[in-house]
């Protein structure tokens, strides 16, 4: 690549939680069927239904997709595990043994699963399968880890798939070929993909927000007209939750402020800023609000501290 304009893994997180899965699985409900044939490797593969991973058996475990199709001559179900970065609190291979389980319970078809990784830091050393080999108690599971770093990003363009062009910007680009150019690239051919003009601004807003697991988002604007990504419906929903989230921070780092500076007025010896974490790391604005009435009316500092518990 001659020029670097992707961002740190650091930087991803500027868009609300859970953005990237959400608008992936909207993508994929807009054309599974390009989506499984590409994962499947076949073209002898027709989706029948997106399952709604809403009913109470399926939602406990938050799995993302699950697509009943017909896979070359037999109803299966697919499923689509979209993952940003390595899942650390529980091994992606114990979740799709997981997620493998409840879907052969709840659908009783049987199942091919996906993971796919979205950042290029991510799933490097995902094994692919799950193994218990206590005797009499073996267990396989294996599943497909689709690292989108390592996908030929032109040869999906060339095939203009309309339900994998938005993560197309997280593919590889074609060697010398620069990551803005490629992320350029990618935006024509999205603004080129036959659509409803209605669909189209939320079409490339999906791309946009996808664009951002790596690159800077002033790198996005600069290809994406704003106005364009305004008309979004999709851009609107994470802006007014973003919105909401501020809203919900600014009373509660008022709460703080307040509570710290009532404490240091009434017990100016005492060692007021070590509070000032303790507040800080609850999430509670109506614990916060209790705790600022409690600085006005402790005895002492000694008996604030002793609320805090």
């Amino acid at each position: 690549m001659v020029e670097n304009v992707r961002q740190p893994e650091s930087e991803a997180a500027v868009s609300p939680s859970g953005q990237y899965d959400t608008v992936g699985k909207d993508i994929i409900r807009g054309d599974p069927n390009g989506f499984l044939r590409y994962c499947l490797d076949t073209e002898n593969v027709e989706a029948i239904q997106i399952l709604e991973t809403e009913q109470p058996a399926v939602h406990w475990y938050r799995a993302d997709s699950f697509i009943h199709a017909n896979v070359e001559g037999e109803e299966a179900i697919v499923h689509v595990e979209l993952q940003t970065h390595d899942s650390r609190q529980v091994p992606m291979p114990h979740r799709i043994a997981g997620y493998t389980g409840l879907g052969i319970r709840t659908f009783g078809m049987p199942i091919y699963s996906h993971v796919i990784y979205l950042h290029p830091n991510a799933g490097r050393n995902d094994p692919g399968e799950y193994v218990q080999s206590r005797p009499k108690h073996k267990i396989t599971i294996e599943y497909k880890v689709i690292r989108l770093c390592e996908v030929e990003g032109q040869e999906i363009l060339d095939a203009k798939l309309k339900g994998l062009i938005p993560f197309a910007p997280l593919m590889k680009p074609p060697e010398e070929v620069s990551a803005k150019e490629w992320l350029r690239q990618c935006i024509e051919v999205a603004e080129a993909i036959p659509m409803d003009v209605a669909d189209k601004p939320n079409y490339l807003a999906a791309t946009a927000i996808l664009s951002n697991v790596i690159f800077r988002f002033d790198d996005i604007r600069e290809t994406i007209p704003e106005e364009i990504l305004m008309q979004s419906e999709v851009i609107q929903h994470f802006r007014e939750l973003g919105m909401q989230q501020g809203i919900e921070q600014g009373a509660r780092q008022n709460a703080i402020e307040n509570t710290i500076a009532v404490l240091n007025a009434r017990f100016p010896n005492a060692e007021v800023n070590t509070v000032k974490t303790i507040l800080e790391a609850m999430q509670s604005l109506e614990r916060l609000k209790e705790l600022n009435l409690n600085a006005s009316l402790a005895p002492s500092f000694e008996a604030f501290l002793h609320g805090l518990r």
